[in-house]
């Protein structure tokens, strides 16, 4: 059973967010681990089809996100999602009563924006007609597994081209946004993991590039004592999706660049403290072994979730700290939400004996100095002839990441491959955390120089 996570932060979303997401939480009584998501995943919605991303790593980055939320029957997800995406109808208004055929969006100035039921092949022809951004829009998550690809869900999230090869035609569309947000219910998600395209969520990648939340982790709605409930239909956030999509609407009529935002001075300075700190629980906290695609995705998903907030509260070229420290909350709260959800509990992970693969590799590096005194060791050995306990890739590189952290290993890399690793002969590394074995080494190593002398 699952611990009661902390509540969702309703203040990161700023003003505009925040506030609109009280509104829809207090009109439908619904958990704000369900409605805070799911106005993010609006806001995205919104930002992704006007502006950038200059990234501290000299790349443009989408603005678009991947929120999923995890909920019980009758939480009100398609209420909620209804009142989040609302602002969006005026947008799609204009092509209310057509029919796509031959036509060209740009020649309407709109165009189906959100899409509750699609296909790979509806998506490419929508895109294909002149569509720059879109958001897909799933009330009812189980719609996923019978009409999306998981390969190409992670292309989108990119940003990536769309290139589609058929026997008679070939299309590709550059330079698309798309914003994803699921609400399905847990026994429907359930069953979906457990099937051939939910066993390659994680290792395809598209697990790590959601933003989860698990509403049985959180606290029921505890009530709006003292506050009088609005409609949010009449909320300024709404206003603000609106104004965004007709800068949207002039961006793909017009096939005007969008605009870019990148990150303060302090922002970079705040988002470089935040990822040293997920880079540090990926080496060393033991909860987190199998569910580590989720750290390595988290400074991006930091950078995404701040140009969204900074975008749509206050458009301006450059990340505000107070935005970043915002995203870099928020982002810590969904990589709560996938622990508890997905990942296993640090004493689930002590009792299966995991945390003792380091031991096991360095113990039997040490067996092996007298045939390798170098202590050079190929991975591809490690993995053919190391300890059975180590001869699955995630095991051994679980491993081989807690002796990089304690400074006994050092690794080499080639083409960004972990090919080898050798034994750091430092002595301060070998006292940095003795165990009986290095002891007794280090006791052998200053005997056999003595007797040289």
């Amino acid at each position: 059973m699952m611990n009661k996570a902390s509540p969702y932060p309703l203040h990161c979303l700023q003003s505009l967010g925040s506030d609109f997401a009280q509104c829809v939480a207090d009109a439908t009584q619904a958990k704000t681990a369900l409605v805070g998501p799911v106005v993010l995943a609006a806001m995205a919605a919104a930002v992704q089809g006007t502006v950038d991303i200059h990234t501290p790593f000299f790349t443009v980055m989408p603005a678009s996100l991947y929120v999923s939320v995890i909920a019980e029957s009758g939480m009100r997800k398609s209420t909620v999602i209804k009142h989040a995406f609302h602002g969006f109808r005026d947008f799609e208004a204009a092509f209310n009563g057509c029919q796509t055929g031959e036509m060209n969006f740009c020649e309407i100035g709109a165009h189906p924006y959100l899409w509750e039921n699609t296909s790979e092949s509806g998506i490419v022809s929508l895109f294909g007609n002149g569509a720059q951004a879109a958001a897909i829009v799933m009330d009812e998550g189980g719609m996923m597994a019978k009409h999306l690809d998981i390969q190409s869900m992670c292309k989108r999230f990119d940003g990536s081209d769309l290139r589609v090869i058929r026997k008679y035609q070939i299309t590709q569309i550059p330079n698309t946004r798309t914003t994803f947000c699921m609400a399905v219910q847990d026994a429907v998600y359930a069953e979906f993991l457990e099937g051939a395209q939910g066993k390659m969520m994680m290792h395809s990648g598209l697990h790590a590039r959601n933003l989860y939340s698990f509403t049985k982790t959180s606290f029921v709605y505890s009530g709006c004592a003292g506050r009088s409930v609005s409609d949010p239909k009449t909320q300024p956030f709404n206003t603000r999706v609106r104004e965004l999509m007709n800068d949207y609407r002039d961006i793909f009529a017009s096939s005007c660049p969008r605009s870019h935002i990148q990150l303060s001075p302090a922002a970079l300075g705040c988002w470089r403290t935040a990822a040293a700190d997920w880079h540090q629980k990926k080496l060393f906290a033991q909860e987190w072994r199998g569910m580590k695609p989720f750290l390595e995705r988290a400074g991006e998903q930091a950078l995404r979730v701040a140009a969204v907030l900074q975008w749509f509260n206050g458009p301006k070229p450059m990340i505000d700290l107070p935005m970043m420290e915002a995203a870099v909350e928020l982002v810590n709260w969904h990589l709560q939400q996938a622990l508890m959800g997905l990942g296993k509990s640090e004493e689930l992970v002590r009792s299966t004996g995991m945390v003792d693969f380091a031991d096991a590799l360095y113990s039997y590096m040490q067996r092996k100095l007298s045939t390798n005194p170098g202590g050079f060791f190929n991975r591809v050995d490690l993995l053919r002839k190391g300890p059975k306990c180590l001869r699955k890739a995630a095991n051994l590189d679980f491993a081989i990441d807690q002796l990089v952290g304690r400074n006994k290993v050092i690794l080499h890399l080639e083409g960004g491959k972990r090919v080898a690793l050798q034994m750091n002969f430092n002595l301060l590394a070998l006292l940095a955390q003795p165990n009986q074995n290095d002891v007794r080494r280090l006791t052998s190593f200053l005997s056999s120089r003595d007797k040289d002398k």
